[in-house]
């Protein structure tokens, strides 16, 4: 017959006794406890695994842009790009005669139509971007405004002139 070894008296029982014949110690308190270990350590671990994915959340937000603004000022012939962070706040300023022309983008890659002027030392900073409406009239304005060159480029296949308003020549 199977026998374990009390913890209180040390001394030999069967192995399915619930208590110690000798000390009368209760077997069956030592099973119930066991798990109640394992959970904590398990509750302990979730614990520090949701803390530390709030922790790198709030890293990634926070360093995020909340709010960006682009401002064509006629007033002092600059362009102004400001991103406010939500601890603090970029501003950069492009000057007129700094740019060199202005493109309107069909199909480009963060947009259907994508706003953009191009410096002179060839940085290309967007202005306007839209999904929805045709930015040609807007870029157009924008050329006059600064007295640049407009240049119109079609990054999508299958559409014509960007005169067509967005729409796919007929077939």
């Amino acid at each position: 017959m199977a026998t374990k070894n009390c913890p209180s008296c040390h001394e030999d029982v069967p192995a399915a006794a619930p208590r110690c014949k000798h000390c009368f110690h209760d077997f069956t308190d030592e099973e119930a406890a066991a798990p109640k270990g394992r959970g904590l350590v398990g509750l302990l671990g979730l614990i520090a695994a949701m803390c530390v994915m709030g922790a790198l959340t709030f890293w990634f937000v926070s360093g995020r842009a909340g709010q960006e603004m682009i401002v064509i000022d006629e007033e002092t012939s600059s362009i102004v790009f400001t991103t406010k962070y939500s601890d603090h706040t970029e501003t950069d300023r492009v000057r007129f005669d700094e740019v060199s022309s202005v493109e309107v983008v069909m199909g480009g890659g963060e947009a259907t139509w994508e706003v953009a002027v191009v410096t002179l030392n060839g940085e290309r900073r967007v202005v306007n971007l839209s999904d929805d409406k045709n930015l040609k009239g807007y870029a157009e304005h924008i050329a006059a405004v600064m007295d640049k060159p407009l240049v119109e480029k079609s990054e999508a296949r299958g559409f014509g002139d960007l005169g067509t308003g967005g729409q796919a020549p007929p077939q």
